[in-house]
């Protein structure tokens, strides 16, 4: 395929993946008061930090399955998000137990048993690390009998910070003082410093993209966010239309993916992207596309075909029964590009610049 040239890429695969379950690993949980074997499902769904030449890989981890569905109809699991450190962003090791799980706190309302998912990191010129994780119940039907949640949460997106990665302080929902529902997988608008991918400011505000719209939201602090309006009574997003890109393999979902990277040429936007039925069959790849940078919400360009998508076995057969493919994870370490991705919401993948 041929690159538009304000895009990444392109990518070359690992043939195997860099990262699997491991039944092993056991962890007390706080909130069950038993030992769970926390990554013994699938780990899928990167996000990553540079810091003194080590890089840190935290992952969506699920424990083991028990014998009901969740919301989607998939085996009922609880996330955990998992940590491991590779110094040449390859090989991988783990630590022992998650980093970010569900406990007793204030946050628990939002994110048992579900558990803690899909998340980002960016960092901020001080150098603290802000995550942007998605706690979730794990069905609708808990959500009708906590009258704790109200309005009735599925996914609520959550902000935690560090300093040193290891230790994360819990900061609640991003959009509390708006009280909004379904919020997920949110990417900051940042830039490449070194190695290291850094939240920018414009007017004195950072900007977010969320969700499957790319919604639009700002923050003073990177811990509180607000919506932004788009003047009709709604929200201003990327894609505010249903049919999303209006391509067949972005028609269904435009997702916050990897990044937003800002560049001379515009903001690139990374999206997770999901084809409707009726042109593949729930198929999820990976789309870039390309967003002015003087308003941060027009959408010049997109890629006319996905620049990654499923192809070797364990990204098209694992927890869910379609081909899947999700980056959340964008890399500059060592004076290279390098995305990292879900495969088949099972597996970790890793994608190299040429």
């Amino acid at each position: 395929m041929q690159y538009p040239k304000w895009a990444f890429g392109p990518f070359v695969k690992d043939k195997k993946p860099i990262l699997t379950p491991d039944e092993n690993l056991t962890f007390f949980c706080p909130v069950s008061k038993k030992e769970v074997r926390w990554q013994a499902t699938n780990v899928y769904n990167p996000a990553f930090a540079e810091k003194d030449g080590v890089l840190h890989m935290f992952y969506r981890a699920d424990d083991a399955a028990r014998p009901f569905s969740d919301t989607w109809g998939n085996p009922m699991v609880t996330c955990r998000i998992g940590h491991a450190v590779s110094k040449d962003g390859v090989r991988f090791e783990n630590f022992p137990e998650p980093v970010l799980y569900p406990d007793e706190d204030e946050c628990n309302v939002y994110e048992w048993d579900g558990g803690c998912q899909d998340l980002h990191i960016t960092q901020s010129e001080d150098g603290t690390f802000y995550m942007n994780y998605t706690a979730w119940v794990g069905s609708r039907d808990k959500t009708r009998e906590n009258p704790a949640l109200n309005p009735p949460y599925v996914d609520t997106l959550m902000v935690a910070s560090s300093k040193d990665l290891i230790h994360w302080k819990k900061h609640g929902p991003a959009f509390a003082a708006d009280k909004r529902n379904h919020t997920r997988s949110g990417v900051v608008v940042s830039k490449l410093v070194g190695d290291k991918l850094i939240a920018q400011k414009f007017g004195g505000k950072y900007v977010m993209y969320y969700a499957h719209n790319g919604w639009m939201a700002t923050s003073d602090d990177l811990i509180h966010w607000e919506p932004v309006p788009d003047g009709r009574g709604g929200q201003r997003s990327l894609f505010p239309d249903d049919d999303f890109a209006k391509l067949p393999y972005a028609d269904a979902s435009c997702e916050a993916g990897a990044a937003a990277i800002l560049t001379d040429a515009g903001v690139v936007y990374f999206f997770n992207a999901a084809a409707s039925s009726k042109n593949i069959s729930a198929l999820w790849s990976q789309g870039q596309a390309l967003v002015d940078k003087n308003d941060l919400f027009t959408v010049l360009d997109v890629m006319k075909e996905p620049h990654l998508s499923p192809e070797f076995d364990w990204e098209c057969k694992g927890h869910v029964p379609t081909p899947c493919l999700v980056c959340n994870g964008i890399t500059h370490f060592k004076g290279k590009w390098a995305m990292y991705y879900g495969a088949s919401d099972h597996v970790i993948g890793r994608a190299a610049e040429k």
